[in-house]
């Protein structure tokens, strides 16, 4: 463990990336360090996000990246804490809250009065929508590649090099949607001993055919962009920078499961109120239009679609707008709180055979 905290430490402080631009002062050591996912949504981040936020509050702002909750947990166990803001899945910042790992939100100091009130919580608040999609590349498929998850799991209509992310969230949900199940009903069935078993069974069909598990977003648009798989469930905004960067690939918002991330800050976090200005920041109507408009994410601020930042056309590209809302599943992050670890350990265990 304490290698592995070294080891997250040294990225902090070789790889983080200090940004504090332009001619707005900063003062010695006035800095926050913010933990995200990296690739092309941390750098869309920083262009609509971290830098506007370090030249307006004259603040450093750095950043490292993160692999998820465990990152989170070595550095609060071992007393060295390095970030001060995270980003990390809804159901990671309740489960963290509930072992008392996270510090308070300070509602003086960030406006939340365009937060939805049950993403307003005392140890961590919404950030972003996010969906995963069934995305495919077009040399292998053309336009009628995999636009379901029945679709996904017939590997006799669709053969091909699949990716799918390797953690246990999402990957149950899918599987009960390939198998008949309504989106509706898919946490009434999990709910149930036999609806889970049936989901763990489902899965293990597909487990034999997929390529790749990954690990991360960026790791996800590289495997699509370099033709490492043929057909993937990852991230609609990494989608779109393969895309972008050349790549003839298509997605569906169809059964893609939409999420929540979430920002935190970790308990002894070293600098707290900078960590709340940065993070009111962010959370406000522009950036998050901003972002939105850099990267077609869902904002949770509800102002930032009247902020005149989004054309009609860019509002429809995101996952959010009411177009693509009802195609997806809502993930809902109450079925993981608990028994995460256990499922994580049988899911491992899986992919691993």
């Amino acid at each position: 463990m304490k290698k592995y905290l070294k080891k997250i430490v040294c990225l902090t402080l070789s790889m983080g990336l200090g940004i504090g631009l332009g001619n707005v002062a900063i003062a010695a050591g006035d800095t926050v360090t913010f933990a995200s996912w990296g690739g092309s949504f941390q750098d869309a981040l920083r262009s609509s996000m971290l830098t506007p936020a370090s030249q307006e509050l004259g603040i450093e702002v750095k950043e490292d990246t993160t692999n998820g909750i465990q990152d989170i947990r070595v550095q609060i166990s071992a007393n060295a804490v390095a970030w001060d803001v995270a980003e990390m899945e809804l159901s990671a910042c309740e489960t963290l809250s509930r072992e008392g790992s996270l510090e308070p939100i300070d509602y003086k100091m960030v406006d939340a009065s365009g937060i939805p009130s049950d993403l307003r919580q005392d140890n961590y608040i919404g950030f972003i929508n996010f969906t995963k999609v069934i995305a495919y590349r077009k040399d292998k498929f053309g336009d009628n590649g995999p636009k379901s998850w029945a679709d996904f799991w017939d590997v006799e209509k669709f053969p091909g090099k699949r990716g799918m992310h390797g953690k246990v969230n999402y990957n149950l949900e899918a599987a009960l949607m390939a198998d008949g199940v309504d989106k509706s009903e898919i946490y009434k069935v999990l709910a149930t001993k036999k609806g889970l078993e049936r989901a763990w069974a489902k899965l293990a069909e597909i487990v034999p055919h997929v390529t790749v598990w990954y690990r991360g977003g960026s790791q996800s648009a590289q495997i699509l962009r370099d033709g490492e798989v043929d057909v993937v469930h990852m991230g609609h905004n990494r989608v779109e920078s393969v895309a972008n960067s050349g790549v003839d690939v298509s997605y569906t918002f169809q059964d893609g499961t939409m999420d929540v991330d979430c920002l935190l800050v970790p308990k002894g976090a070293p600098n707290y109120n900078n960590a709340m200005k940065l993070i009111n920041s962010v959370l406000s109507a522009k950036a998050q239009a901003t972002l939105a408009k850099t990267m077609p994410l869902g904002p949770v601020n509800k102002y930032a679609f009247d902020v005149g930042v989004l054309s009609l056309e860019q509002a429809q590209s995101v996952n959010t707008h009411p177009n693509n809302y009802d195609k997806q599943l809502l993930v809902d992050p109450n079925f993981y709180i608990g028994q995460l670890d256990v499922l994580t350990e049988r899911f491992d265990t899986l992919i691993q055979q």
